[in-house]
């Protein structure tokens, strides 16, 4: 038996080796791929966590470079006409991506929540004009989370224990910052509202988010009536529309008026959490209704029946919606938005009498 074997590989020693060296090669192969695909998923799951992080806001941003993102709020004044004792704000906090998929975050997320009023350079005041107040209220309590006036000692707050955010489900958190009547739109322009909400430690996959919070009056050619505006656009004169990946399509305005709006889906999208029934805003029964395909030329459309008057709507006179590009830039111009379908043109917005500010 012996001899026998040994005559083999004697006469077949070439094919022998040919096998040998090849399944050697084969394991040295696969030994040196399975570490570059490892690395290749570690780096889509980083990816993706970076793009779509669980943990957003309608205000606050990501802080880059150290510096905090400052978020202008454009409003009409008040007068002594008007029932509303205070401008509001409402700030959101919420356990999914906004501008994602909408899944969820599948911890109880837990922050720490800092608010400070600061001027226009980010230093924190040292006082507030007699009879001016601002107050945080979350999720619409009662009493205020906190408040700051000319009586205050401090105009700093941090949450004494963290802030948390839910699971199981699409969760948020809601702070509304409630200026005085008496707030001067002009001369009170620089001083802000600072929110940070900082995940706790144990969440690294998570990052800060802030903003510095402003008023600004509304320059408009009416006192009533409802105005539209492109957020980014008023931020710098100098910006082009290529120059953001997605857009803030502000309405803002007094009285009751139906604002039609009409987009191509092909070209841009709205924020679904705008107005999809389990969404991330609380809007009443009838006031924001959406359409597929109802638009002039088969468009989507939306319509909101907007009433700053209307107790039930909590007197909401503005309207923030996120604009998303479909397939790439949408137009070298600001001009995409206009009130009927053009050329280059892919969103249409009427408004009675409407005023593009």
């Amino acid at each position: 038996m012996k001899n026998n074997i040994k005559a083999f590989v004697k006469k077949r020693w070439l094919l022998i080796w040919i096998v040998s060296v090849t399944a050697l090669l084969c394991t040295m192969i696969a030994y040196a791929e399975y570490p570059r695909s490892n690395d290749f998923m570690k780096r889509v799951v980083l990816s993706d966590e970076s793009v779509d992080m669980m943990f957003s806001s309608n205000y606050l941003t990501l802080i880059e470079n150290e510096k905090i993102a400052y978020q202008p709020v454009y409003v009409s004044q008040l007068t002594d006409l008007d029932s509303r004792q205070t401008y509001d704000v409402d700030v959101f906090v919420w356990n999914y991506d906004i501008d994602g998929s909408g899944d969820y975050y599948k911890k109880q997320i837990k922050y720490d929540l800092d608010i400070s009023v600061v001027d226009s350079q980010g230093n924190v005041i040292t006082s507030l004009e007699s009879g001016k107040t601002i107050q945080i209220v979350k999720n619409d309590a009662a009493t205020a989370l906190t408040a700051f006036s000319s009586s205050s000692s401090s105009y700093t707050y941090h949450s004494p224990s963290p802030e948390t955010l839910d699971t199981d489900a699409r969760s948020q958190n809601k702070y509304t910052i409630k200026f005085s009547k008496n707030w001067d739109l002009k001369n009170d322009a620089n001083k802000r509202v600072l929110i940070k909400a900082t995940p706790t430690s144990e969440f690294p996959d998570l990052k800060p988010l802030a903003a510095a919070i402003g008023l600004k009056e509304e320059l408009s050619s009416s006192s009533s009536g409802w105005s539209y505006y492109i957020n980014e656009q008023r931020l710098s004169s100098a910006a082009a529309s290529s120059d953001y990946d997605a857009y803030n399509l502000v309405l803002t305005g007094t009285g009751s008026e139906e604002i039609v709006i009409e987009w191509d889906p092909a070209v841009i999208a709205l924020n679904k959490d705008f107005y999809e029934a389990d969404g991330a805003f609380p809007f009443v029964s009838g006031e924001v209704a959406y359409e597929q395909g109802a638009g002039t030329n088969d468009w989507d459309k939306l319509t909101i029946n907007a009433d700053s008057y209307a107790p039930e709507k909590n007197y909401r006179n503005r309207y923030d919606i996120q604009l998303y590009k479909v397939n790439g830039e949408i137009s070298s111009s600001w001009a995409f938005v206009g009130a009927e379908q053009a050329d280059g043109i892919c969103l249409t917005i009427n408004i009675p009498t409407d005023t593009n500010s």
